[in-house]
């Protein structure tokens, strides 16, 4: 229903005022209809400036690329033995050769137990006897004292300062004799601890005296240290009295006649038995053995998987110590508290379970012995020395893989220059922009080639672009059968768009203007003294239609040829003060895709023109709408007038036809 009619309008008169009222407005409407008309037409100019720009971009990104000198040194890489090395390039490399001598890869640090006839062996002994039963038999005879050494045990110190003397001939540090020295008090120039430590690489000792001149003397593998020394000796040592450092002693009675129960509670409930802040260190439990006999256990409160909480403890066979061992790798250092007893199935589960395992993982291999056909072994998780394998009081493995101190480290030679390396793969600090994988061992040479592809296309594609952009111009600008025949003529696939009846470039001199530009870039000339000045010298043709076309064979050519002056062409020449071709297209179309280029001033002005047109069609609109609203009421006032008056006019002839029929009956 047309706004402001009445579908009643022209009943009561009987004229069709409501016909006449749409026809009026018809008239009044085609003002709105050419705005809006000229509004279709704008916004089609938009958007045909809109994808110049698109395309504009597309080629300015192509040039950009043109321009970049790493282009030109896009590399491949090729391997004459991939069996033995294998390798990946970067961009920007020049050409090169390099030998590659694989001796050694990089292997896996590995251990392996002694073998054993079933996974449920134990691996950690329980003690040869024991208790019968522990609430009823006597565990001692006599009074007697159990020592345990709670912590790790790093070296020992001397009770007292040093003080002037000579050591005797046969002082030793674990069996190395050290011999005579004679010290000053308190070791003041150093001569007794100098005198040790030039034998550390024999013993393992390092020996070092504090201010108030006592000796200490530090284990590097937390070994206990044996001191040999005479009264000479220990004379200079103030008296030869030592402490171990980082243990504490805890020393616990047992009268004649007391239980397994009985120790158990005397260790348990024993003030030496105890840490400062008054936590319990130990604790003892009782445990039957597999022998049929029971032992006392002794574990660390606080859960033992920690370095300074090992027990140490001897004398008694019917005492067993949970063991910590240790397994490191570098500066990681997984400590495990394992009880008397544990099987080699169930150490391989505590270790690969542990959260501070540092990158070793246990196994239960079948070796395929018919006898002892199992073994616990450990590997590295990863290779090189770094992932080496450090073990303690884990005496029943045995190093395989890197036994000896063979180097775990992969071994080559690149160029006659040997390196060593921790893994086989991903080594990439060798040869600059290559990183190259060691599959085996023996010989290959790495070949890096400049892939010029890459400035193939890039010209190829820049072409396209002119040519796309060219062929939408004009393709625009002629009929929807001329734009076919064209796109089928050219070399490159041209918008779809183009083939529209209508002319958003029609009569425009700014669509001229972005060609004639065009034009003038794709037939730059360039001050160069190599072969190629000009697009035209790598086969570019321009045809009398516009069509843009270039001859592959010929850029080819001129690539093989001469690449050097292919990159000049494109990047130009500093020191000559030459811009190159690559630059001044990015530039040119810099300035044309801007917000004051051609293309964007024309969206601009029309976007501008389209807003007004908005506006005026919003206003005509709403005048209009009043209009023939009211022009709608006074319609139906005058229908109704007219109806009133064929009223009146029905009566009156009524009454006339009533006098005429009266006078005929007289």
């Amino acid at each position: 229903m047309a706004t402001g009619s009445i579908t009643s309008l022209g009943i009561g008169s009987g004229l069709d005022l409501q016909d006449i009222l749409d026809q009026l407005k018809e008239l009044d409407q085609r003002r709105i209809t050419t705005k809006e008309t000229k509004k279709t037409t704008l916004q089609g100019q938009v958007d045909a400036y809109n994808k110049v720009n698109a395309k504009l971009f597309s080629i300015k990104s192509d040039a950009l690329n043109l321009s970049l000198k790493s282009n030109y040194l896009a590399n491949s890489v090729s391997v004459t033995d991939e069996t033995i090395v294998s390798a990946t390039v970067g961009d920007g490399y020049g050409a090169s050769s390099h030998s590659v001598e694989v001796t050694q890869k990089a292997q896996r640090n590995s251990w392996s137990s002694t073998a054993v006839g079933n996974k449920t062996a134990i691996m950690f002994a329980e003690p040869a006897s024991g208790i019968a039963d522990h609430d009823t038999t006597a565990a001692v005879s006599a009074d007697e004292t159990l020592t345990l050494y709670y912590g790790t045990y790093a070296g020992i110190t001397t009770d007292n300062s040093i003080v002037a003397g000579t050591t005797d001939a046969g002082f030793a540090v674990n069996g190395v004799n050290i011999g005579v020295v004679t010290v000053l008090g308190d070791d003041s120039d150093g001569a007794l601890a100098e005198a040790i430590n030039l034998r550390t690489s024999e013993h393992g000792v390092t020996a070092s005296v504090d201010e108030t001149g006592k000796l200490t003397l530090m284990s590097a593998d937390h070994s206990p240290i044996d001191l040999t020394m005479d009264a000479a000796t220990q004379a200079v040592l103030g008296g030869g009295t030592l402490s171990n450092l980082s243990q504490k002693q805890i020393d616990i009675s047992l009268t004649a006649g007391m239980t397994l129960s009985q120790i158990t509670d005397q260790i348990n409930t024993a003030s030496t038995n105890k840490d400062t802040s008054g936590t319990q260190l130990v604790t003892a439990s009782y445990t039957l053995g597999d022998n049929g006999d029971y032992y006392l256990r002794l574990k660390a409160t606080s859960g033992g998987n920690t370095a300074d909480s090992e027990i140490n403890v001897s004398g008694f066979d019917w005492v067993a110590a949970d063991t910590t061992i240790a397994i490191g790798q570098g500066d990681d250092t997984m400590y495990l508290s394992v009880a008397a007893g544990t099987t080699y199935e169930e150490m391989t589960v505590l270790i690969n379970d542990s959260e501070d395992n540092p990158g070793v993982t246990a196994k239960m291999i079948d070796n395929g012995n018919a006898v002892d056909p199992y073994q616990l072994t450990l590997t590295a998780d990863d290779t090189g020395e770094d992932a080496r394998i450090d073990l303690t009081n884990l005496g029943v493995l045995t190093e395989v893989t890197g036994a000896g101190a063979a180097s775990l480290n992969a071994r080559f030679t690149v160029n006659g220059i040997a390196y060593e390396r921790q893994s086989n793969t991903s080594i990439k600090d060798v040869i600059d922009g290559v990183t190259f994988d060691l599959k085996n061992t023996g010989e290959s040479t790495l070949n890096i080639e400049v892939n010029h592809e890459t400035v193939k296309k890039g010209i190829l594609s820049m072409i396209q672009g002119f040519n796309d952009v060219l062929s939408y111009i004009k393709g625009t600008q002629t009929d929807a059968d001329e734009t076919a025949t064209d796109t089928t003529a050219t070399d490159t696939a041209t918008d779809t768009d183009t083939e529209e009846t209508d002319n958003p470039f029609d009569g425009s001199s700014s669509a001229n203007r972005i060609t004639n530009q065009l034009k003038s870039l794709l037939t730059s000339v360039l001050n160069l003294d190599t072969g190629y000045r000009s697009l035209t010298d790598l086969g570019l043709d321009v045809a009398r239609d516009g069509t843009i076309t270039i001859d592959e064979d010929t850029l080819d050519a001129a690539i093989a040829s001469d690449p050097d002056a292919i990159e000049a062409l494109f990047i130009g020449n500093s020191e000559k003060g030459v811009t190159g071709l690559a630059d001044t297209i990015n530039n040119a179309l810099t300035d044309m895709v801007s917000s004051t280029g051609i293309a964007s001033t024309e969206i601009d002005e029309a976007e501008t023109k389209i807003t007004r047109l908005d506006k005026d069609i919003e206003s005509d609109t709403e005048r209009l709408t009043k209009k023939y609203e009211t022009m709608a009421r006074e319609f139906a006032r005058l229908d109704s007038y007219i109806n009133q008056l064929n009223s009146q006019a029905n009566i009156l002839t009524s009454m006339m036809d009533a006098f005429s029929a009266a006078d005929k009956s007289k």
